[in-house]
């Protein structure tokens, strides 16, 4: 049962820091591919972070942070109150 539990908390994260970024990338008007590029992965690689399929490692994460503008302690908070 505790891996079920753990499997479920993995989704809940990557979808959402997928809305994270999804939302912060259309809001500051950045294509996919340009953000890709800007921070060095695929524009593939991007889309699967986007719609939750894949969570990215800690540097690509970060990079994805500073390049949109995202607050880390904003992320931080927002998954402390889930309470995974």
């Amino acid at each position: 049962m505790n891996r079920n539990k753990d499997k479920s908390q993995v989704l809940v994260i990557k979808h959402e820091f997928a809305v994270i970024v999804h939302g912060n990338r259309l809001k500051n008007q950045i294509t996919q591919e340009k953000l890709s590029e800007m921070i060095g992965i695929t524009p593939a690689y991007l889309r699967c972070i986007e719609n939750g399929k894949n969570a990215p490692n800690w540097i690509i994460w970060l990079k994805l942070c500073t390049a949109l503008g995202v607050d880390v302690s904003e992320i931080q908070k927002k998954f402390k109150d889930l309470n995974l």
